[in-house]
């Protein structure tokens, strides 16, 4: 799509939206830097004075790096735990959607919402959104964020512009996966306008002691099965460490592939990395998860979770143990069921 296609979605936006005086913003459940990005554009381009436009996850952020994104852009996120949804007359669901596996957001009955999204499209949705801008061939979210910005003239400030450079830059790694002409050509145009202290203050945040803890964990939980690590993280403190363990895994030199799972209170979760082109990693997560629970996303970037729920904690892990990861492995044509521990390589 073009920037007079992203013109076009917005007039279709601002004229469902029209006089409604609420207006909500859901993130995905533990917001990364593309939800936040992204939830801080359309807080601009649908803000007014009449209007109310608020930003809710049902989640938190526990990786620092996103903590020092949110604190650079002075943004409120609000927990969908303890917000009364019924006065909000608008919804729309950024980088995520609604019934999928990193969102818990339960809509009242029929209400209206839309999505903006670049991951494969869900399966269980309330009812049916009355607007979807969903881009699976773009890198980010944060893209079609610009687009929207870039179609009605909006020049973002220097901390939105470091906010929106920064998504697509972790989602893309930096232009090497998943991007699309449209992310290089945002890239190249917020290049010129981020605040480069600010950027260097987020990648470069100090973390805390739990962060080094939490490694020699999932050291100590790794294997390495021909090209991909499996990585058993245990009881984590924060949802969104299975993803950054993923995501610093992915450097070791032999792995194409990373699988990284834990539980956090009700629920077992995975994050999938891989740095092929031969599968798809949200759609081989949403084929291994089946009707054991939900999991989504895109070609190098997925994830999902497994409710605890009335099997228990032992039965959920036994059944992610014996069969999605074995599943796992046959799907990427790893012929190895044994492993060797990360720490004796």
């Amino acid at each position: 799509m073009a920037i007079k296609d992203s013109l076009k979605k917005w007039q279709e936006l601002r004229d469902l939206i029209g006089n409604r005086k609420r207006v909500l913003l859901v993130t995905h459940d533990n917001p990364d830097p593309d939800s936040v990005a992204s939830a801080a554009a359309f807080q601009l381009l649908l803000g007014s004075k009449d209007r109310e436009v608020e930003i809710a996850s049902g989640g938190e952020l526990g990786r620092s790096e996103n903590r020092a994104l949110l604190a650079s852009l002075d943004l409120e996120i609000r927990s969908l735990y303890w917000l009364d949804l019924k006065p909000y007359d608008f919804f729309l669901f950024l980088d995520s959607q609604p019934g999928s596996g990193n969102n818990s957001a339960q809509l009242p009955e029929d209400a209206a919402y839309g999505i903006v999204d670049h991951h494969i499209l869900g399966e269980a949705w309330p009812h049916e959104p009355v607007f979807t801008d969903i881009r699976e061939s773009y890198g980010a979210t944060a893209t079609i964020a610009w687009e929207y910005l870039s179609a009605r003239n909006i020049k973002p400030e220097e901390g939105l512009a470091t906010a929106l450079y920064y998504a697509i830059r972790t989602e893309t790694s930096d232009m090497a996966q998943g991007a699309a002409k449209a992310d290089r050509k945002a890239w190249n145009s917020l290049h010129s306008k981020i605040d480069w202290e600010m950027l260097h203050e987020i990648v470069h945040c100090r973390v805390p002691a739990d962060y080094f803890r939490m490694m020699k964990v999932a050291a100590e939980g790794a294997s390495l099965y021909g090209h991909a690590l499996v990585v058993d993280l245990g009881e984590t403190r924060h949802s969104d460490t299975i993803a950054e363990v993923a995501d610093s895994f992915m450097r070791l030199e032999q792995a194409q592939w990373v699988l990284c799972w834990g539980w956090n209170k009700d629920r077992l979760m995975f994050s999938m990395r891989n740095s092929t082109q031969k599968q798809h990693a949200g759609r081989l997560a949403r084929q291994l998860v089946g009707h054991h629970g939900s999991a989504g996303g895109h070609a190098h970037m997925a994830g999902g979770q497994l409710s605890i729920g009335e099997r228990g904690l032992e039965e959920t892990r036994l059944l992610f143990r014996r069969t999605i990861v074995p599943g796992f492995l046959e799907a990427i044509e790893v012929s190895d069921r044994d492993g060797v521990p990360l720490m004796e390589l």
